[in-house]
């Protein structure tokens, strides 16, 4: 990888996502860098207000990215190229003009809090609109997750329809990068035993994407699509949980059951949304 963003509001949160991401960047010899987003007060009482300066926002902004770039430096050495970025506007509009105005960012990580990945929490947050609308692959980092060497990775897939050739070549890059396995999971209502012709083709063609990295296909019967996955993280102890997030797709038909407060994928690993 040539480079990896995180954007920071610098909580606790964003600070263990940065952690999470410079582990990443060490072992794929990526540079760093660290984003900031601020924006412009909205005063709605008559009453006089003093806003602050511009400057003086900026000049925080650097400081406390400075503060958090000179904490790695002193843990990783010249090991870790680190660049800091502050910058005016929304959260979700600043970071995909970072990545559209070829910075060579490849990878996305941000932190996430609450429950779980896909809980209440995560609707409607800043993480949720930028998986939406970014073409840039998302790592999504738990508040209780801590970094480990990802030898495991899962893909939910439905073998609905089959992800195009870009999908799977920036998938088996990951796998590349890390040496890791791949499980490919399809939580069903009731395991049958002959698969429809067009699930059976698509699983031939993923085999054709697949040649040459390590993976498996399982199906586990499940009611619950969310406890499926969940279950099947927690027994091959899995590190990073993939997902498609394309309309009508696994990560759609999460987000539209009714009961969103079960929707908590395992807290302890990381979520990477690879768009096609």
């Amino acid at each position: 990888m040539k480079a990896i963003l995180v954007p920071t509001d610098f909580s606790k949160i964003a600070r263990n996502a940065v952690d999470y991401a410079a582990e990443i960047a060490i072992r794929t010899k990526s540079k760093l860098i660290l984003m900031h987003i601020y924006h412009v007060p909205v005063v709605s009482s008559e009453a006089p207000v003093i806003l602050p300066v511009w400057e003086d926002i900026e000049k925080d902004c650097m400081l406390s990215l400075n503060k958090i770039k000179n904490s790695l430096q002193r843990k990783y050495d010249k090991e870790l190229k680190i660049e800091c970025i502050y910058q005016m506007g929304f959260a979700v509009d600043e970071i995909i003009k970072q990545y559209t105005e070829d910075r060579n960012i490849e990878l996305i990580i941000m932190g996430m809090n609450g429950a779980g990945y896909l809980g209440e929490k995560l609707i409607g947050s800043n993480a949720t609109e930028l998986i939406k609308r970014s073409r840039c692959p998302i790592l999504v980092i738990n508040e209780k997750a801590k970094f480990r060497i990802i030898k495991k990775i899962v893909l939910g897939y439905d073998y609905q329809n089959i992800p195009d050739k870009s999908f799977f070549d920036l998938l088996k890059k990951f796998i590349t990068l890390f040496k890791a396995q791949l499980y490919i999971v399809n939580v069903v209502k009731e395991v049958k035993k002959l698969p429809s012709v067009k699930k059976a083709a698509n699983g031939v063609g993923i085999e054709h994407l697949l040649e040459g990295i390590d993976h498996s296909f399982h199906f586990i019967k499940n009611e619950d699509m969310v406890a499926g996955i969940n279950e099947f993280v927690t027994h091959k102890k899995a590190d990073m949980l993939v997902f498609i997030p394309k309309k009508h797709g696994f990560f759609d038909s999460i987000f539209h059951e009714s009961n969103t407060k079960r929707m908590a994928f395992h807290s302890t690993i990381p979520l990477l949304a690879l768009h096609e």
